[in-house]
């Protein structure tokens, strides 16, 4: 096992369900989302290619979905025709994006575009892991501008180590 898996391990509190590949990194060079196969290694279908693995971002978005954050955006889906059409957009070439990196054609298959969603959106962190890996969510840009990027004054794991670093805290 590599160190960035490691790392992401201790990011999620748990192992790997399969091969992963780190797809964004934050400022202090740690892991902070990794693109996932459409199967995991037992064969279950996976909707989401861009997994979101860095503390800070997935306790701000957390905040930000208890806030009621996703129903207010699926409301200006339904009142913005223009963001709804980029949205849409990119929920097709996820789709598209995944059914391209599929190894294992036979059913079952992840469906929907970011998150599996198709009528909603769903998961924040999970449309924030595609924009600061694609550039390309409209939805995940807003997040990103409500947010700010990377602030963390320290690392959230020890890369010799692999333990969580006891010193790091969430800057608001």
């Amino acid at each position: 096992m590599n160190n960035d898996s490691r790392i992401v391990q201790q990011q999620i509190g748990r192992e790997l369900r399969s091969n992963s590949e780190v797809s964004c990194r934050c400022h202090l060079d740690i892991p902070a989302v990794i693109k996932v196969p459409p199967k995991l290694n037992d064969g279950t279908p996976f909707p989401t290619t861009y997994w979101l693995t860095c503390p800070m971002y997935n306790k701000k978005i957390g905040s930000l979905e208890s806030q009621g954050l996703i129903k207010e955006l699926d409301k200006e889906l339904e009142n913005n025709p223009d963001l709804k059409e980029k949205w849409q957009s990119r929920q097709k070439s996820y789709q598209a994006e995944r059914e391209e990196i599929a190894i294992d054609y036979l059913d079952p298959k992840a469906s929907g575009g970011v998150g599996g969603a198709t009528e909603s959106i769903k998961c924040l962190h999970s449309h924030t892991a595609d924009e600061l890996s694609t550039g390309k969510n409209v939805i995940g840009k807003i997040v990103v501008e409500s947010i700010g990027s990377f602030n963390c004054e320290e690392e959230c794991i020890n890369p010799k180590t692999f333990e969580n670093n006891k010193n790091w805290k969430v800057i608001w």
